[in-house]
């Protein structure tokens, strides 16, 4: 079997225009939380769409290990695939 080690997604993210804006409109942020977590969780997903689409493009067989980081600014996946032989 062929492995495609670690392969490496990354992807900045920010809520500084969310911020930003309700800043200056503070009564928009009612019923509204955890605005950083559901950034994160979008940018991932966004992250994952690309993980399937290299795994279509080089024909895996198999997606193996799967470590994410998050960091201050960037969100880090890292991504082994596997692939038969003949």
């Amino acid at each position: 079997m062929n492995k495609y080690k670690n392969v490496v997604f990354k992807q900045k993210y920010s809520i500084d225009l969310l911020e930003s804006f309700l800043k200056e409109f503070p009564e928009e942020r009612r019923g509204r939380k955890k605005f950083r977590e559901k950034e994160i969780q979008n940018v991932k997903h966004l992250l994952y769409e690309k993980i399937f689409q290299k795994g279509i493009k080089i024909n895996a067989d198999c997606v193996g290990l799967i470590k994410e980081k998050v960091e201050k600014k960037n969100i880090i996946i890292s991504v082994s695939f596997f692939k038969k032989n003949g």
